[in-house]
């Protein structure tokens, strides 16, 4: 009698044992997803629509700064892909006028699928 209750205690501990550490995988991967991991078996999003480089960026803002007249005391800095579009900063070549030299005015913004400028962004200095 006494080795059955024995048995029995024991399959029961090792009942709530397991659903414990069962419990405790659950809510492991729920505080992963909230702390936002990525979990193995998803992937995160990549930048599919890139069409042209960098350089090829750069140089589309060069000729929009100087085809708009905006490119007189300016030159571009090295682009920045952020969500499918290349910002590329306009750097002040002189200290002739209101800001310093190598100082970043604003940005072109350059569509990196198509190349297309789609305008300036200022930055607020003040």
């Amino acid at each position: 009698m006494v080795v059955l209750l024995g048995a029995i205690g024991y399959l029961l501990i090792q009942n709530l044992a397991s659903n414990n550490t069962t419990n405790n995988t659950t809510n492991n991967t729920i505080s992963n997803i909230s702390q936002g991991t990525t979990p193995v078996n998803q992937t995160t999003p990549s930048n599919t629509n890139v069409n042209i480089s960098a350089a090829k960026a750069k140089s589309i803002a060069s000729d929009y700064l100087t085809s708009t007249n905006q490119g007189e005391n300016l030159t571009t800095g090295t682009p920045s892909l952020k969500g499918g579009i290349y910002y590329v900063p306009m750097v002040v070549t002189n200290n002739e006028g209101q800001h310093a030299k190598g100082t970043v005015v604003g940005y072109v913004k350059v569509d990196a699928e198509t190349g297309q400028v789609f305008g300036i962004q200022e930055i607020m200095m003040y």
